[in-house]
């Protein structure tokens, strides 16, 4: 999302997960203090070969291939007890999903994500997380099959091969001047927008220096246009003081899209969410949400996977709208999004160099 942070001398690091067949992610751009920047623990490589992986799986698959049965049959009269040795039925289907994957090189993590439906399957710190799906938060409806990828890049949702989809981008002062008569006339239909941060180290509140002219712009062109605020709230408290700093910025403009919490790592050794536990990070997104709320905008939570996944309590956050960071061609996420970010190196008309790009699910008023 280009949230970079305020400081001198800086150094790019990241924080939004795209997996590749190797099972690796890559991170958002966020930049560090040179002055301040310590040496990052790297985030490593699949950690498991995917020879261990497939012995694995096809152990507890052969370990259940056979067992018996007890049959009654009542062809006659009298009741004859039958003992039959059948085969598994799930063994054949193991065997062939592994074979399919690996055939097409699809990636051991596509390929345990179709074997364990039931869980949010992700990887990292060298190992890889099964996270039970939260029954009390609104599942996604995307059917993989209606995602319709452009010779350009940009990807489309469809439904009775008609697009249902809005195209968005966000955008912060990292993208520079922009002309929004042309970014409008490339069809962007709306534009999710930083108006600040807070730093990451300092603590201090920040408004984007492009925001409000941004804001103007793209109201002007005709786009509808909403906010995100890069949090580092380590409390309730201060995450009140940054939903009523964003509010008090955006007053005199007309927000259609939310107002969104942007939640995630910084891998930085002084960061100041560090140690921060699940069920804290979680208060802090709610309290900011729910001021958004009383405001009267409507209030959504920006993410990728591995941070809603192990960083956040999803079965808290089920009435909260989701902004969602995941870059790949099809869709990974069990429970209901309403924009998805699929790209961080679109291209639109009037902006210079690569932006974000979005799709909304929902057309927002």
């Amino acid at each position: 999302m280009n949230k970079k942070q305020e400081t001198k001398g800086k150094v790019k690091m990241s924080n939004k997960e795209d997996y590749n067949d190797d099972n690796e992610y890559k991170f958002d751009n966020i930049e560090i203090d040179k002055d301040t920047h310590k040496k990052v623990k790297k985030k490593g490589g699949a950690g498991v070969k995917i020879y261990s992986v497939l012995i694995t799986l096809l152990a507890g698959a052969l370990a259940g291939t056979t067992f018996f049965y007890y049959r009654r049959s009542n062809n006659e009269k009298k009741e004859v007890d039958t003992y039959a040795r059948i085969e598994e039925s799930g063994n054949n289907e193991v065997k062939s999903i592994v074979k399919d994957y690996m055939e097409n090189g699809k990636g051991t993590m596509a390929m345990l994500r179709e074997l364990f439906p039931e869980n949010i399957v992700v990887y990292a710190s060298n190992k890889y997380s099964f996270l039970p799906v939260a029954d009390n938060v609104p599942k996604n409806d995307i059917d993989n099959k209606n995602i319709n990828n452009l010779e350009n890049g940009e990807i489309e949702y469809l439904k009775n091969d008609k697009v249902v989809s809005h195209k968005g981008i966000d955008v912060s002062k990292y993208q520079g001047e922009i002309d929004w008569e042309k970014v409008a006339a490339d069809g962007v239909e709306f534009a999710m927008i930083r108006i600040g941060y807070r730093g990451y180290g300092s603590g201090a509140l920040v408004l984007d220096e492009t925001a409000l002219n941004n804001l103007e712009g793209a109201t002007k062109a005709g786009i509808k246009v909403g906010v995100y605020f890069f949090s580092q709230a380590i409390s309730v408290k201060e995450a009140k003081e940054e939903a009523e700093f964003v509010m008090e910025n955006i007053k005199k403009y007309k927000i259609t899209y939310p107002v969104v919490f942007d939640t995630e790592d910084v891998l930085n050794e002084d960061v100041r969410t560090e140690g921060l536990t699940s069920e804290e990070l979680t208060q802090i997104a709610i309290a900011f949400c729910n001021e958004i709320s009383n405001g009267g905008y409507i209030p959504a939570i920006y993410a990728n996977l591995r941070w809603y996944a192990l960083s956040l309590d999803m079965s808290q956050l089920g009435e909260y709208d989701k902004w969602y960071a995941y870059y790949d061609k099809e869709f990974y996420f069990p429970y209901k999004i309403n924009i998805w970010q699929y790209t961080e190196n679109g291209s639109v008309d009037g902006i210079t160099g690569n932006v974000d790009m979005n799709i909304s699910f929902k057309d927002y008023e």
